[in-house]
C-alpha cells in the first residue's frame, strides 16, 4: 500500500501540462535526441549515394574556383640523369601567390605524352614527360597541432575552398602545362593520392585517363577520417570511365612532400580569402535592396533560399501542430516548470524546459522568451544549475526571466556530448545538412507548438542566447520570423576572422571544435549580414569586456554596420549594444531592459 502511495504522489507531481500527452520517457533525452539525429543521417546518407553531380558542381564544392596562373615552362634544378630522363626537382605556378613544388623526368628525346604522378614513379616511358606534385603534409603545425592539412582545411572551407581542390589545383596546373604543349595526360595516385587524382580526372575532361589506388573506405565514412575528408554536399565519390580504380593496388613509394616555403604559401592564399570577404560578401549582395524595409522585403527571398540550402541545409518535418509530451519538474513561489518532448519527424525530437509564471490571470497572454544554452549546456543550468560555473555562466537567466512574468522556454540544442554532436556535422555536411538544420526544425516545430498556448501572445516571441547559443541566435532567426526581438550574448563578431584568422589566440583555427566551420559561409552572410536577413527585427548585442570569445574592436567593427542599418531605416531604437565589465557570461541588465522594452512587458 505504501508503495502505491509513493506512486501515485510521483504521478502526480509530474502531471503533464494541460493539453499534452504525459511524458513518460526516461534517461537522458539529450542523448537520445543524438541517437535519432545520427540514424536520420544514417538513412539519408544511404539514399544520398545515388546524387549524380556534374563536373562543374564538384569543382566548385572542392573549391576549384580559382584562376591558375599560366607558365611557360616550370622553374628546373638538376637533380640526376638516367638513360631516358633527366630528373629535376621544380617548382610552377598555381594559383596567384603559390607555386607547386615536386619534380619533372624530361625526356631526353622530344616528350609525345605527359604523366602526372602524385607519388614516386619508377621507369617512365621513354619519351613521357612525368610531373611530380608534392602533397600538402599532415606536420603539427602552431598552437592547435593540427596537421597541416587540416590547418589549410580550417581556413579554406569557410572561404569556399578545400585543401583536396588545392590538390587538384596543383595537378591542373601540371595538365595546363602539358596540354599546351599538345601532350596527351593522365593521371595517378594512390590512397590520398588517388582521390586527387579521381577528383582531377572528374572535372577536367583533358585528362584523357587515371588510375586511382587504395580507395577501399576513403570518402565512403569520412566521418570517422581525418577532418580534411569532410566535403561538402558530396555524399559519394565521383565516378568516371576515364579513371581505373585499383582498390588492392600495392602502394608505391611516397612522392616529395611539401615543403615550408609551399605550405607557407597557401597558408597566405587562405588568410588573403580571408581578407577578401567582406568583399566578397558585398559583391554577393549586390542585388539585396536595403535602402529600405519594404525594398529589402522585395529583394529578400534568393539570399533567404541560399542561405537554406547551401548555408545551413533544410530538412523536412511533419506538418501542423506536433503532439508533445510534457511533465512538471519545477514548482517554485514564482513558476510552474515542465520538461518538454516536440516531435519532428518520426524518431526525430526536440526537447526543452518550458517555464510558466504562476502571476498569470485568467485569459491573459504574455511574451514568449526562449533562452538558450551554450556549448555541452542543458536547460536546467539557466534554470537551478547543479554546479558553480553553470551558475555563473548562465545567472539564472531563464528562471529570472519568468520570475519577472514572461513565459520561458528554455531549448536542448544538440551541441552536447562532445564527439557525439561533431560526428553529425561530419555525417550531415557530405548531404548538404549542419547541426543547424536540425535546430532550425526544431525550433520551428517548438513554436509551431508554443503560439499555440493559451498564454502565449505569439506576436511577442523573443530569443536570448549565450556563447553557441549567441551563435544560435544569429543563425535561426533568419529563417524563423516568429522571433520578433534576438539578442546574441557572448557571440556576436567579425566571424570571418573568428573563424580563420592565424593571427590572434581566440581564433577557432587553433581549437578542438570542428564543426564551427560552414562552407562558403565567409563569402556570403557574416553577422551582419544576418542581422539584415532577420529585416529589421528588434536585435541586441550583449558583450563582456573580457570575453575571451574575441575583442571589443571586433565585435564594434562589425556592430556598427548593424547600428547604420537601422538609423538608415529610421529604426535605432530596435537595436543596442552593451558593453559589460566581465568574462562570458550574461549580464543580464540592459537585455532585460531591452525585452521589457521591445516585448512590451509590463
Amino acid at each position: 500500500m505504501r508503495l502505491l502511495l509513493l506512486l501515485s504522489a510521483g504521478m502526480a507531481w509530474a502531471q503533464p501540462f494541460p493539453g499534452t500527452l504525459p511524458l513518460t520517457r526516461t534517461g537522458d533525452l539529450s542523448r537520445e535526441m543524438l541517437r535519432e539525429m545520427d540514424a536520420y543521417l544514417t538513412r539519408a546518407g544511404v539514399a544520398a549515394r545515388d546524387v549524380v553531380l556534374t563536373p562543374g558542381e564538384v569543382g566548385e564544392r572542392i573549391g576549384v574556383r580559382d584562376a591558375r596562373v599560366r607558365f611557360a615552362e616550370p622553374e628546373l634544378k638538376p637533380l640526376r640523369k638516367t638513360a631516358t630522363h633527366e630528373v629535376f626537382s621544380a617548382r610552377w605556378p598555381v594559383v596567384e601567390g603559390v607555386e607547386a613544388e615536386g619534380w619533372v623526368y624530361k625526356p631526353v628525346r622530344a616528350a609525345t605524352s605527359c604523366w602526372i604522378a602524385l607519388h614516386a614513379v619508377g621507369a617512365p616511358g621513354a619519351r613521357e614527360l612525368v610531373m611530380v606534385p608534392s602533397r600538402i603534409g599532415v606536420v603539427p603545425v602552431g598552437k592547435g597541432r593540427h596537421p597541416q592539412r587540416e590547418h589549410l582545411y580550417r581556413m579554406a572551407y569557410p572561404a569556399g575552398r578545400h585543401v583536396l581542390g588545392f590538390e587538384v589545383q596543383k595537378v591542373l596546373a601540371a595538365v595546363d602545362y602539358c596540354v599546351g604543349r599538345g601532350l596527351a595526360v593522365r593521371v595517378t595516385g594512390h590512397g590520398e593520392g588517388g582521390l586527387v587524382a579521381l577528383y582531377s580526372t572528374f572535372v577536367d575532361e583533358r585528362i584523357g585517363s587515371a588510375v586511382a589506388g587504395g580507395l577501399r573506405g576513403l570518402a565512403e565514412n569520412g566521418w570517422q577520417e581525418p577532418l580534411e575528408h569532410n566535403l561538402w554536399k558530396i555524399a559519394a565519390r565521383p565516378v568516371s570511365a576515364r579513371v581505373k580504380l585499383e582498390p588492392e593496388a600495392v602502394a608505391p613509394e611516397a612522392g616529395p612532400v611539401a615543403t615550408e616555403r609551399e605550405f607557407g604559401q597557401w597558408v597566405e592564399f587562405c588568410q588573403k580569402l580571408m581578407r577578401q570577404a567582406e568583399r566578397r560578401r558585398g559583391e554577393f549582395w549586390a542585388k539585396a535592396d536595403l535602402s529600405s524595409p519594404a525594398a529589402w522585403a522585395r529583394t529578400r527571398g534568393p539570399y533567404l533560399e541560399h542561405y537554406e540550402q547551401e548555408i545551413i541545409g533544410k530538412i523536412a518535418t511533419v506538418p501542423g501542430v506536433p503532439r508533445v509530451e510534457t511533465r512538471r519538474i519545477y514548482d517554485t513561489v514564482d513558476y510552474t516548470g515542465y520538461e518538454v518532448y516536440v516531435p519532428l519527424d518520426g524518431a526525430v525530437f526536440g526537447y526543452g524546459v518550458l517555464l510558466v509564471p504562476k502571476s498569470l490571470k485568467p485569459g491573459e497572454r504574455r511574451p514568449l522568451v526562449v533562452a538558450q544554452h551554450g556549448l555541452e549546456g542543458r536547460p536546467q543550468d539557466l534554470i537551478a544549475p547543479l554546479d558553480a560555473q553553470a551558475a555563473q555562466t548562465y545567472g539564472r537567466f531563464a528562471a529570472r526571466l519568468a520570475e519577472r512574468g514572461f513565459v520561458v522556454y528554455a531549448p536542448q540544442n544538440p551541441y552536447i556530448h562532445g564527439v557525439n554532436f561533431r560526428v553529425l556535422q561530419r555525417k550531415a555536411n557530405p548531404l548538404g545538412l549542419t547541426l543547424y538544420s536540425f535546430i532550425v526544425a526544431q525550433h520551428k516545430k517548438t513554436l509551431d507548438w508554443l503560439e499555440t498556448l493559451p498564454m502565449v501572445d505569439k506576436e511577442r516571441i523573443g530569443f536570448y542566447g549565450l556563447s553557441y547559443g549567441g551563435r544560435t541566435a544569429m543563425m535561426v532567426p533568419p529563417v524563423e520570423p516568429r522571433y520578433k526581438v534576438v539578442i546574441c550574448s557572448g557571440n556576436f563578431n567579425e566571424w570571418t576572422w573568428k573563424i580563420a584568422s592565424n593571427e590572434v589566440p581566440f581564433s577557432y583555427l587553433w581549437t578542438q571544435e570542428t564543426e564551427m566551420f560552414d562552407f562558403n559561409l565567409g563569402n556570403t552572410f557574416g553577422h551582419y549580414e544576418l542581422v539584415a536577413m532577420m529585416g529589421g527585427r528588434a536585435f541586441m548585442v550583449e558583450r563582456g569586456h573580457s570575453d575571451g570569445v574575441g575583442i571589443d574592436e571586433w565585435v564594434s567593427y562589425e556592430y556598427a554596420k548593424v547600428r547604420r542599418l537601422y538609423a538608415n531605416w529610421n529604426w535605432g531604437e530596435r537595436t543596442r549594444i552593451e558593453y559589460f565589465q566581465g568574462p562570458h557570461q550574461i549580464w543580464g541588465v540592459g537585455t532585460f531592459a531591452f525585452l521589457h522594452e521591445q516585448l512590451r512587458w509590463p
